[in-house]
């Protein structure tokens, strides 16, 4: 897991660069709640679009089979990546966030991208529906394909052993915004 100093100090750089790029926290996060009812429809309903976020590590084979299994399980799906301190995606996840519109925003990332990303979403009244940290090395595709599907479908995806006990820490997560 991540120190909470370095987590405290990517939030802060973060937050640099989104003030400096023009978006700034209170635009991300300054969407006004969605009623509850409007969730509750959502929710049983399904969203109409997924967005499914990946961080760009070491680990690009992962990232692929994760956007594969998302594809597979959803009519309408688009992907971005977090590349580390890139202002753009966090730009088009306020957006996402101050439209009104339901999407499913689906992930596996860094652990510290997930802590802002995460963050983001439940500053603007979006509901995290699942997050789950895991460790893994990069011959687990088959199962982080099978991840994403079931992030998209909303099923339980059960970790298998050698998923746990990998060298890379992820954080794969559920969000209705």
């Amino acid at each position: 897991m991540m120190h909470s100093d370095r987590r405290l100090l990517l939030k802060g750089l973060a937050a640099a660069g989104l003030v400096i790029s023009g978006a700034g926290w209170t635009q991300l996060a300054g969407a006004t709640a969605k009623p509850a009812e409007a969730d509750a429809a959502a929710q049983a309903e399904g969203a109409d679009d997924v967005l499914a976020l990946t961080s760009a590590l070491s680990a690009s084979a992962l990232d692929a089979a994760f956007i594969s299994g998302v594809r597979s399980a959803a009519q309408t799906v688009s992907h971005t990546t977090l590349q580390g301190l890139d202002s753009a995606p966090f730009q088009r996840l306020g957006q996402l966030l101050a439209d009104g519109q339901s999407t499913l925003l689906v992930g596996l990332l860094d652990d510290a991208s997930a802590t802002l990303v995460l963050d983001l979403v439940r500053s603007a009244g979006g509901r995290v529906l699942s997050e789950q940290p895991l460790r893994m090395d990069s011959s687990a595709t088959d199962w982080v394909r099978e991840l994403g599907q079931s992030l998209a479908l909303g099923q339980s995806c059960a970790t298998p052993a050698a998923v746990a006990n990998g060298a890379t820490t992820r954080v794969s997560f559920r969000c209705l915004i």
